[in-house]
């Protein structure tokens, strides 16, 4: 289990239900149980639409292979946080959480945090409960409050599980929906599935011009919350770079992904340190990442040159599986 600190912070409540946005003319965009083979697509889309939407990412579901040691869904995970889009968990299995015991919910839950902190150096405090079995009676809710999580409903559905083929179908409950929602004051979350091709592809592209004839704007849960991006992820208190993804970030933001090069031997961790510091320096001078990234990386820069300098005399080897962050020390 995590060890991480589970601080509550800011006004958006933790362990309960959350089903429609705070902030008038937004809509969330949000997608469960992807990444799949639509998902790219999906992202071309959206951005240029100039959307940004919430992915509810399953770490092992329909037999796709684990998040973190797949390279595509590696590689489109990196890309929604670098396009500004929010990650949220939606379990590791895709389990009836209802139907756990709470050791194997709590479980299940840091299996995806770890194999998206691999992939992005942070993992979400949004997340979507599978089927929406999450309850007090079972004492999900309440784990999910001890593990520092937003729970989110909706308050539209798509249906385009129930109809995963039939365009007309989801296009007419979206109708309704809009129809429903004073176009002045209004707000939605929808929820839709970017497993299912009809749906990411067709109907996101009918919701966007529904956006646009309405002058709304599509945009994360986060920030139809009015929640401060800062919330929206945790960083882990402790980090072993072996373990993260091929091609994963130890620290990763808007059009940012900061990386350590794996190392073996003294002469390699130092050189891998010089790109780790030149990285962060490009990162502090670009115009468009968020600086507090830049100095997250600039501190793992500083932790590795630490470990470079006393490595292999005569212990630990140098080598990047002895070289583990944690951020308690």
């Amino acid at each position: 289990m995590s060890v991480d600190p589970r601080r509550e912070k800011g006004q958006i409540k933790y362990g309960h239900f959350i089903s429609n946005c705070y902030v008038p003319r937004t809509i969330a965009l949000t997608y469960d149980d992807g990444p799949s083979e639509n998902t790219e697509e999906l992202l071309n889309i959206l951005d240029e639409a100039g959307a940004k939407a919430t992915f509810f990412i399953a770490g092992n579901s329909n037999g796709k292979g684990p998040i973190d040691t797949t390279s595509k869904w590696t590689d489109v995970i990196k890309r929604m946080v670098e396009d500004g889009h929010q990650v949220a968990s939606h379990t590791w299995s895709h389990p009836d959480m209802d139907e756990m015991g709470s050791q194997d919910r709590r479980l299940d839950m840091a299996k995806n945090e770890r194999a998206l902190a691999n992939i992005l150096g942070k993992y979400p405090t949004y997340m979507r409960p599978p089927y929406l079995h999450c309850n007090n009676q079972s004492g999900c809710l309440s784990d999910m409050r001890d593990l520092g999580y937003h729970v989110i409903s909706y308050a539209f559905d798509s249906g385009d599980w129930m109809d995963p083929n039939n365009l007309t179908a989801m296009t007419e409950r979206v109708d309704r929906a809009f129809q429903s929602t004073d176009a002045q004051e209004g707000r939605m979350l929808l929820i839709q599935h970017d497993t299912i091709r009809t749906s990411a592809v067709n109907l996101t592209k009918y919701v966007l011009d529904m956006i646009s004839q309405r002058g709304w704007k599509a945009v994360t849960v986060g920030e139809c919350l009015a929640d401060d991006p800062e919330r929206w992820y945790r960083d882990p208190a402790w980090i072993s770079l072996a373990s993260r993804s091929k091609r994963g970030c130890v620290v990763s933001g808007r059009d940012f992904c900061g990386d350590v090069r794996r190392f073996h031997t003294k002469v390699e961790c130092f050189r891998s340190n010089v790109q780790c510091e030149q990285a962060a320096l490009e990162c502090m001078n670009s115009g468009s990442t968020d600086k507090k990234d830049c100095e997250k990386l600039e501190t793992i820069c500083s932790m590795q040159f630490l470990f470079c300098s006393t490595c292999g005399e005569p212990e630990p080897p140098c080598d990047i599986g002895n070289f583990n962050v944690d951020k308690r020390a």
